[in-house]
């Protein structure tokens, strides 16, 4: 799989102004002349439209993490829905469940059947690194699952340009106190690859791969994470896929299993390895 380790390239940049008249954010070293504004506003529209479209997922996945001098490569059973509702189950060969992951984004739950754990604390990226490798918060890990950006895009804190050298389109917006940087394919408006910034430094890049429709909803088919914390790398690749499924009210925690055997670690007061 192709990635972008230096992230979008120098040439771009985002420093339009709103009809409002506010200035857009901007982030350091990139630039480009704003698109046009019926570009900007069918942008706009499109990624209004996979909001309401992309919900809920469910499915199996193949996940690779990668840290330096290490790799694992793990089959996955996943739920998820928008706002960091998370579900995960990993296999071994046999069939058995290694580990159970559950999280309503507010608090994570681990069930380790074979070392007989169970772990929870807080939904934060550090916690989801710590239990599943996946060392992104639970709200922004389900929107990129979901094919969506980082961050939901607020029309009025946003700037739409061309990218000079290439057709694509590029977006810049604010909100929840980070920005991100985003890529789009001009005739689709997919969303390609981006960049999440906090305090001025990147958090995280991403890259999604070709899209296949879904009940009429183009959905990537994987999804390539890289720049985390500590060198982590993680790569997602979908099989079967099944678009904004329900779930009962509590699919998506976990409480301890009724074995006097099994260790409850708070995870929140731990330190870390």
């Amino acid at each position: 799989m192709s990635r972008r380790r230096g992230g979008l390239p120098p040439a771009v940049a985002f420093a339009a102004l709103l009809a409002s008249g506010c200035a857009v954010p901007t982030l350091p070293g990139v630039e480009g002349p704003p698109a046009p504004a019926p570009l900007r506003e069918a942008l706009l529209q499109s990624l209004a439209e996979r909001e309401a479209a992309l919900r809920a997922l469910r499915g199996t996945a193949t996940v690779t993490v990668s840290v330096p001098g290490h790799r694992r490569r793990l089959r996955e059973a996943f739920a998820l829905e928008a706002g960091g509702r998370l579900r995960l189950e990993q296999y071994e060969w046999t069939g058995l469940p290694t580990m159970i992951l559950a999280t309503d984004g507010e608090t994570v739950a681990v069930h380790l059947p074979f070392a007989r754990q169970f772990l929870r604390g807080r939904a934060t990226g550090e916690n989801l690194g710590r239990l599943a490798g996946l060392p992104v918060a639970p709200a922004t890990l389900t929107r990129l699952l979901l094919g969506l950006p980082p961050l939901p895009v607020a029309p009025g804190r946003v700037a739409v340009l061309g990218t000079p050298g290439t057709a694509a389109l590029a977006l810049i917006s604010e909100g929840e106190g980070a920005a991100q940087a985003l890529r789009f394919a001009p005739d689709t408006h997919l969303l390609q690859e981006g960049e999440l910034h906090e305090g001025g430094q990147p958090l995280l890049r991403f890259r999604f791969g070709p899209a296949e429709a879904l009940e009429g909803v183009p959905v990537a088919r994987d999804l390539t994470l890289w720049h985390l914390p500590d060198g982590v790398e993680v790569a997602v690749a979908f099989q079967v896929l099944e678009l904004n499924p329900s779930f009962p009210p509590d699919f998506f925690s976990l409480a301890p299993p009724a074995d006097a055997g099994v260790s409850i670690v708070d995870v929140d007061r731990t330190e870390r390895p």
